[in-house]
């Protein structure tokens, strides 16, 4: 048994298993460059009033789920729950947004860290790929984020979804409908969680999208934003849905989406499977526009849009659909090596070398000289070609390929082996 299993919450991921998180990865920032968006790394480390600044104090992130530690500098140190903000601060930091011509589109990608309760498409260690269009602010630009999201997913062909927006006003038109709110529920209060009953006078918005009380009747029924949205911002999406309907995006408005970080300002939107395997946890994609965060952690005030795409519900859904993303690597050549003798032993190692040296993938399992573990050897790992090496083809500076795909083999000059190789791999 184990001494030191892993951490609840956490994943293990070999081979194939690893590849297919880098491969999204490579996928998405290849649609992100397409896009006209450049890479960015930040640390996995923040200071804790980052996020407590941009997501918000009420939110379940500030409230529940940070993982955070003193450090040995007894500084508030948190791992980063989501990669916006630390994008922004780094933006503002490094003085990019002062020095480059706006809009800065900058793409990222790695783990989070969120303390949840585990289950299939939520882990308390998850990764993400995300984008943030910074300074820019028109409706044009909002209805391109929300191609550009659907757009992944076409490109890893998943079908199984639904686009839901909403407008969710500027912080003026949402704080009167705040007020409105905590007058409402406070009827309610005796059907309330004690956790949506802490969010009446905190945020009652989190009420809307509480995984339990946001299926409630009552809170579905609960007054909407449209009542205290003003004439331009009202116009605004409703020019934006005009544009999403010319562009054949099929979506759907759903008043209660508010998203769960307190950045975001007027439009907003989710993709969420259709597929039972991710019932309990169906959001694959979300974003919209925020401003004020630029301002909020230091910068000038710029107005933003961005997204970020959960990497294991994409891979759980993409499982479900029966899309394979990645088939198992192939290796050029196994260097079969049929004697104990030292010298045939290092010559077996100098062609290996020689081989990775020129571009071709190699792999040897020096402890065995018997063929058929070879062969077994190279099946694993998918091996193209067998260069076999024994006394006799030591003695006559020559080795045998065998081809694993039509199970032909050649004599070939030992110095010739390289040119023979890269004539013949595909």
């Amino acid at each position: 048994m184990i001494k030191f299993p892993k951490i609840r919450g956490t994943e293990d991921r070999f081979d194939l298993d690893a590849k297919n998180i880098t491969s999204l990865t490579d996928i998405f920032g290849h649609v992100a460059r397409l896009n006209g968006y450049k890479r960015m790394i930040t640390p996995i480390m923040e200071n804790a009033d980052l996020f407590i600044r941009s997501v918000g104090n009420s939110s379940d992130i500030v409230t529940k789920e940070f993982y955070d530690f003193k450090d040995k500098g007894d500084r508030h140190v948190v791992l980063r729950p989501e990669g916006t903000a630390g994008v922004i601060r780094a933006l503002i930091e490094e003085k990019l947004i002062y020095s480059k011509q706006l809009p800065i589109k900058a793409y990222y990608y790695g783990p989070m860290f969120r303390y949840e309760r585990p289950q299939s498409g939520r882990l308390r260690q998850f990764h993400q790929f995300g984008v943030e269009n910074v300074g820019t602010n028109n409706v044009y630009d909002d209805a391109d984020m929300l191609l550009f999201a659907n757009n992944c997913l076409k490109y890893v062909g998943l079908k199984q979804y639904t686009i839901s927006i909403n407008n969710i006003g500027n912080f003026e038109s949402r704080s009167k409908w705040i007020n409105e709110l905590k007058t409402y529920f406070r009827k309610y209060e005796k059907d309330l969680s004690e956790d949506s009953i802490k969010r009446i006078d905190t945020n009652p918005l989190r009420i809307l999208d509480d995984k339990v009380d946001g299926k409630k009747d009552f809170v579905k029924n609960a007054p909407k934003i449209d009542s205290f949205l003003s004439k331009e911002e009202v116009e605004y999406f409703e020019q934006l849905t005009t544009i999403l309907k010319g562009l054949s995006v099929n979506f759907t408005i759903d008043k209660t989406l508010v998203r769960g970080l307190d950045y975001y300002t007027n439009f907003v939107f989710e993709i969420n499977s259709t597929s039972d395997v991710l019932k309990g946890q169906p959001t694959l994609v979300g974003g919209g526009r925020y401003s004020y965060l630029v301002k909020e952690l230091g910068g000038t005030d710029l107005s933003c849009c961005g997204f970020a795409i959960g990497l294991e519900r994409i891979l759980i859904q993409m499982a479900a659909e029966k899309q394979e993303l990645l088939k198992p690597d192939s290796i050029d050549v196994c260097v079969a090596c049929l004697s104990n003798n030292y010298k045939i032993k290092f010559t077996a190692l100098v062609i290996s070398n020689i081989l990775k040296l020129s571009g071709i993938s190699c792999v040897a399992n020096f402890d065995s000289t018997k063929i058929e573990k070879h062969f077994k050897y190279a099946k694993d790992n998918n091996v193209k070609f067998v260069v076999i090496i024994g006394e006799k083809e030591f003695e006559q500076n020559k080795v045998i390929v065998k081809d694993q795909t039509s199970l032909t083999q050649k004599e070939v000059p030992s110095d010739d082996l390289v040119k023979y190789l890269k004539d013949n791999i595909n």
